[in-house]
């Protein structure tokens, strides 16, 4: 299994997109540690525009965004590493797709801390 792994990150776009991705998560995580104040009072998660508030819970739970990041980024590199002899443009679009949820992910923790400051 080490071989499909050293062809597929020998790739010099397939390693920039996947480290681009690992460290925005990262930047993620250390982002909502650090800027979500811990306490025993609920936070908002969720807000609508139409009605407002629509889920309050633990400041833990705010780590959900980064761990489905990260389980995105694993399941779309396992699955491009599994893909990439047959064919490298899916590959490169599942790598491609997990920066992509990163971004979004990372703009959705921006919005929980400016909800919840």
């Amino acid at each position: 299994m080490i071989g499909p792994i050293k062809l597929y990150l020998s790739d010099f776009y397939i390693r920039r997109v996947s480290v681009s991705a690992l460290a925005l998560n990262i930047i993620l995580f250390l982002f909502l540690l650090i800027f979500i104040r811990q306490s025993d009072v609920p936070i908002v998660l969720h807000y609508n525009v139409d009605w407002g508030v629509d889920y309050l819970s633990e400041v833990k739970s705010v780590f959900i965004l980064p761990l489905v990041g990260l389980f995105i980024l694993l399941f779309n590199n396992l699955l491009a590493i599994r893909l990439w002899s047959r064919s490298a443009i899916l590959s490169y679009f599942l790598a491609s797709t997990a920066l992509v949820c990163q971004i979004f992910l990372a703009l959705a923790g921006i919005a929980l801390y400016i909800i919840n400051s």
